[in-house]
């Protein structure tokens, strides 16, 4: 998750996005991180497979909150008897305007980029990697 952290262990963290009721909500909960680089969160909410949610990390030593990040939801358990589910937790990356232009709908070529266009990209690009 970003800078806040980046060893295995256990977090106290909040996850927030939309459940299967279509209901945004918050949740702070506890995030296992696994020598194998898994992380996994149990929550009291119904969740989607493949739903994105925002994890931001909770730090009692910080008046400061953390940047939420976006993870996609895998594995979803069933409900536990507390009424509690286990599901992993995918970080999603951020899409570049390469990867985004590579998925046109239509490959013609009267729509193709002209080479003017490429190098205006590429310049676009070189200035977003200036900035991160």
């Amino acid at each position: 998750m970003g800078n806040s952290f980046n060893s295995p262990g256990d977090y106290r963290i909040e996850v927030s996005g939309w459940g299967l009721d279509n209901r945004f909500f918050t949740e702070k909960t506890g995030l296992h991180w696994t020598a194998t680089d898994e992380k996994k969160v149990q929550l009291h909410r119904a969740l989607p497979e493949g739903a994105t949610v925002f994890i931001r990390l909770l730090m009692p030593e910080s008046s400061n909150g953390s940047v939420p990040v976006p993870y996609q939801v895998e594995n979803i358990g069933p409900m536990d008897c507390n009424g509690r589910c286990q599901m992993n937790l995918k970080q999603l990356c951020r899409r570049s305007k390469e990867s985004l232009a590579a998925k046109n709908a239509s490959k013609g070529l009267e729509e193709s980029p002209s080479v003017c266009d490429l190098r205006e990209e590429e310049r676009e690009l070189q200035h977003e990697g200036v900035l991160q």
